[in-house]
């Protein structure tokens, strides 16, 4: 189950990482639920593609790069923890941003049922051995 729930977390990135925001949906369960960090623009917790959709669409409509960098991976049954680097640059001019954390991934299947978003690893490992 490990090995298959990193890689649907691996297609996930890539999607991302090439700008296809379909593909990355339709990896996502219809029902999945997207909980953000309250120190970020869109927080608290998503519930459906919609409103998954619609948040990657505000975050990243108003960059002229974004991507998502994996650095290693974690997996705990059908959990996988992502440490991350996010990093992008605001359109016209705004500049470049990067930041770390991490995104634990619940797998159903194949498809991402939930998915968690820290800024700490500590905290992402307690959710992943919970």
């Amino acid at each position: 189950m490990a090995a298959e729930a990193e890689a649907l977390a691996r297609r996930f990135y890539e999607a991302i990482n090439r700008g296809d925001t379909d593909a990355a949906l339709a990896l996502l369960a219809d029902d999945v639920r997207w909980h953000r960090p309250p120190d970020v623009p869109i927080t608290g917790t998503l519930e459906g593609i919609g409103a998954v959709s619609k948040m990657w669409s505000a975050f990243t409509g108003s960059l002229e790069r974004f991507e998502i960098e994996p650095t290693g991976y974690e997996s705990e049954g059908d959990r996988v923890m992502a440490r991350i680097t996010m990093r992008g640059a605001a359109a016209g001019g705004g500049g470049d941003f990067e930041f770390s954390g991490a995104q634990v991934f619940r797998m159903a299947g194949d498809r991402i049922a939930e998915v968690h978003e820290f800024r700490s690893l500590p905290e992402a490992r307690a959710l992943l051995s919970s």
